[in-house]
């Protein structure tokens, strides 16, 4: 029996025409994947969690290539990219870190072997944690720059906190 129950999938694009200083020349594309999974190590302590993380394997991938599909563009047209976990609240913090090598390997599978890291990030949280919080850090420093208006401080980043132009 697999580890890995999936229980739902959801896909959002979104197409951003103007969110200030001057209009780009054409829509920028964002998209996201999600899937909810049964957490088999929910309330217990595994000693082990290599498996999960080796039959996660495969979740990566399709996920990558829903939304690759979702924004209906090649995989040379990506431009920035990046992945997060919620644990729900009877799991460990751990438990998300297990999708940092598998949800990187199918992005990187998908775009063509990018050598590039994909940032990630995890959380625990109870319900109704909401998804986009689990990448916030690094969807300041993909979303920052191209919306920078020409004049103002430098875009902040939840990311050490300080103030620094990001690329």
């Amino acid at each position: 029996m697999s580890l890995v129950e999936v229980r739902k999938f959801a896909t959002v694009v979104e197409e951003v025409f103007h969110e200030g200083g001057p209009p780009p020349a054409r829509p920028l594309k964002q998209g996201a994947c999600l899937a909810v999974i049964r957490n088999p190590y929910a309330g217990r302590y595994e000693p082990d969690l290599l498996p999960l993380m080796k039959e996660l394997e495969p979740l990566g991938l399709e996920m990558a290539r829903r939304l690759i599909a979702a924004l209906g563009v090649g995989p040379k047209a990506i431009e920035a990219y990046g992945k997060g976990a919620i644990v729900g609240a009877a799991g460990e913090l751990e438990h998300g870190a297990l999708w940092h090598a598998p949800g990187g390997y199918g992005m990187r599978e998908v775009l063509g072997g990018t050598k590039a890291i994909v940032p990630s990030s995890k959380k625990v949280g109870g319900a109704r944690r909401a998804p986009r919080r689990a990448a916030r850090p690094y969807q300041c420093r993909l979303r920052a720059q191209p919306f920078r208006r020409h004049g103002t401080r430098p875009a902040r980043c939840a990311q050490g906190g300080r103030d620094r132009l990001l690329s």
